[in-house]
C-alpha cells in the first residue's frame, strides 16, 4: 500500500509543487493589494483567511487532477503489475487526498503562523474559514473517488455494489446539505461542521476501498 501511495505522490509532485508555487504567488499579490487598500479592504480575519485558503486549495485541486487522469493513464494496471493487490491500491488512492489535505493545512498553518508573528493576532474566524473550505474540499475529493467506483461498478454490472455506492453517496450529500443549513441557522458550530465533513470523508473512503476491491476490470 505504501509503495502505491509513494508512486501516486511521486506522480503528483510536479502538479503539487506548481500549485503551491502559484498559490504562494497569489498570496503575495493579494497581500500587496490588501496593504494598498488599507482600511477599505476586508477585515483582518477575512484577509488572513483568504490568504490561507489559496494554500489549502492548491493541494486539493491536485487531488482532483489526479482523479481525472487516473483512469485515462491506466495507472492502476501499472501498480497491479508491481505485485500490489487491489485492496492496497484502493487504500493508496483513498489516502492520497488525505496526504494532500495535510500538506495544504500545514502550508496554511505556516502562513497563518507567520501572520501571527508579524501582526500579533490570530482570530478564530480565520481558522473557521480555512477549516471550513479545507474540510469541504477534502470531503468532495473523497466523494469524487466514490462516484468513480460506483460508476465503475455499474459499468461492470456489479449492480448490488453500484446501488450501495450510489446510496451512500446520496446519504452523504443529504447530510452535508443538512449541516450547511444548520450552520446557516446557527444551530451548528464551525468545529462540529468540520468534524462532520471529516466523518463523511472517512465514510466515503471506506466505501471507495470496498467497491474498489470488487472491481473486475481496471481499464476504466
Amino acid at each position: 500500500m505504501w509503495q502505491a501511495l509513494r508512486a501516486e505522490l511521486a506522480y503528483s509532485r510536479p502538479y503539487l509543487l506548481g500549485g503551491l508555487g502559484l498559490a504562494v504567488g497569489v498570496v503575495l499579490i493579494v497581500s500587496v493589494v490588501f496593504f494598498v487598500v488599507g482600511e477599505d479592504g476586508p477585515p483582518s480575519f477575512a484577509a488572513a483567511g483568504i490568504r490561507g485558503l489559496f494554500l489549502v486549495m492548491a493541494p486539493m485541486i491536485v487531488a482532483f487532477i489526479a482523479q481525472g487522469f487516473r483512469s485515462e493513464e491506466r495507472r492502476t494496471r501499472l501498480l497491479l503489475a508491481a505485485s500490489l493487490t487491489p485492496r492496497q491500491i484502493g487504500f493508496a488512492e483513498a489516502l492520497l487526498p488525505v496526504v494532500l489535505f495535510g500538506i495544504g493545512i500545514l502550508a496554511a498553518g505556516l502562513m497563518l503562523g507567520a501572520g501571527y508573528l508579524l501582526a500579533g493576532n490570530l482570530e478564530l474566524e480565520t481558522m473557521n474559514m480555512v477549516g471550513f473550505v479545507g474540510g469541504q474540499l477534502f470531503a468532495y475529493t473523497q466523494i469524487g473517488l466514490l462516484v468513480q467506483e460506483a460508476a465503475a461498478a455499474r459499468g461492470q454490472r456489479r449492480l448490488r455494489a453500484s446501488t450501495a455506492g450510489w446510496t451512500v453517496l446520496v446519504v452523504m450529500i443529504v447530510l452535508l446539505a443538512a449541516m450547511y443549513l444548520a450552520l446557516a441557522q446557527q444551530t451548528l458550530t464551525w468545529s462540529h461542521l468540520l468534524l462532520g465533513q471529516l466523518i463523511i470523508a472517512a465514510i466515503a473512503m471506506v466505501a471507495t476501498v470496498t467497491l474498489f476491491q470488487g472491481r473486475t476490470d481496471f481499464t476504466r
